[in-house]
């Protein structure tokens, strides 16, 4: 099988090295290449062929949020992982809206990071259940709807309640028994219902109309 290679991007040296020393010990991963910072990662991705990226928010200007944003538009085939110290909601927020695959703090587990880079890979979404909550919550209180709570089938409601636990498609896929193609076709149908624009505001939603607790 063919590894995942991965471009490492941040300022700390001993990071660097430490991420290294964590994901040449997964089968199937390679650190494929390094940079300290954002211009350096953006030079250093045409040569590298990076299939995810793993960056740190807090990084030199351009900082990390600027530096997803160029990836995002310059490589938009290529996934983008934060991996930060920071858990606030507001940055959590503006890495998903401008794209990324994925949100982890630096004191994940290694393999919660194998999970999230083997999702973004395979073109899931993944962040971390603690970084979730704060967010979710956050989004429950400005989620204005109006009316009576969605109609959404039984199925749609196990997927919700799953997304809410934050399970990434494929692990939503195998805990039901279906394929990820019919997990992202109700996936579709689930955000048309309750007019949401992606799985955190879906959760959210739900919770402000208790269909999940």
């Amino acid at each position: 099988m063919t590894p995942i290679r991965i471009l490492v991007v941040d300022d700390h040296m001993i990071v660097r090295e430490g991420l290294r020393w964590m994901l040449d010990e997964a089968t199937g991963i390679e650190v494929a290449g390094e940079a300290e910072t954002g211009a350096e990662a953006l030079e250093a991705i045409p040569s590298v062929s990076p299939d995810v990226v793993l960056l740190d928010i807090h990084l030199p200007e351009p900082n990390g949020l600027e530096i997803l944003a160029e990836i995002r538009d310059s490589y938009p085939d290529i996934p983008v992982v934060m991996l930060t110290m920071s858990d606030e909601p507001a940055y959590v927020e503006e890495a998903v809206r401008v794209g990324a695959a994925g949100y982890l703090v630096k004191n994940a587990p290694q393999a919660e990071l194998i999970r999230a880079i083997t999702a973004a890979a395979a073109g899931d979404a993944y962040i971390q259940t603690e970084v979730t909550r704060p967010l979710l919550a956050r989004f429950a209180r400005e989620v204005r709807a109006e009316g009576a709570a969605p109609a959404i089938s039984p199925r749609e409601l196990q997927i919700v309640a799953l997304l809410a636990e934050g399970l990434a498609n494929k692990q939503i896929a195998t805990k039901l028994g279906i394929s990820d193609t019919t997990v992202k076709g109700y996936l579709q149908e689930l955000y048309e219902k309750l007019g949401a624009s992606d799985r955190a505001q879906a959760v959210a939603i739900a919770l402000r109309h208790r269909l999940i607790d």
